[in-house]
């Protein structure tokens, strides 16, 4: 896979650090400080934290990767969480491989990782398509957005 020619995707472009070892590629996390195994998920999720970071000011600090939780007796691992001030999740964020896409099925799957972390947003991602939502916990409401939360 050669990333940037053949995956345009809604993330702007940045310059990225790939390796070679044992004929595949992988994709430095900054986030993690350790390279991956560069999958369409992975590149997608690169991408992603590099716009949290480089474009609306996340500090890197307060996303933590591949979180994991017991949800209904299984083992899970959120794509991205980002924490608040007081260290409670803000945000879910589950990526997906650009040619995944965004159905009600991958909406249940964060909307599971919901019920153990309570996060004001949730955020399904394939790089191609956004989708974007705010929970009201006080209105018990979801409102769908088109833009990612700047960072407060």
């Amino acid at each position: 896979m050669r990333p940037s020619a053949e995956l345009q995707l809604l993330f702007p472009e940045f310059e990225y650090k790939l390796t070679q070892k044992d004929g595949k590629l992988f994709i430095y996390d900054g986030i993690a400080k350790k390279y991956r195994a560069l999958t369409p998920e992975e590149w997608v999720r690169q991408h992603c934290l590099n716009y949290l970071t480089q474009h609306l000011n996340y500090p890197p600090s307060i996303i933590q990767i591949e979180r994991g939780h017991e949800i209904d007796q299984m083992q899970r691992r959120t794509d991205i969480q980002v924490f608040d001030k007081q260290g409670q999740v803000y945000m879910l964020i589950e990526c997906k491989a650009p040619h995944v896409a965004l159905t009600a099925q991958t909406f249940h799957q964060i909307s599971q990782y919901q019920k153990k972390n309570a996060a004001r947003f949730l955020v399904l991602t394939n790089g191609l398509e956004h989708q974007i939502f705010e929970i009201d916990y006080t209105h018990t409401t979801t409102n769908q957005l088109t833009e990612f939360p700047l960072y407060l």
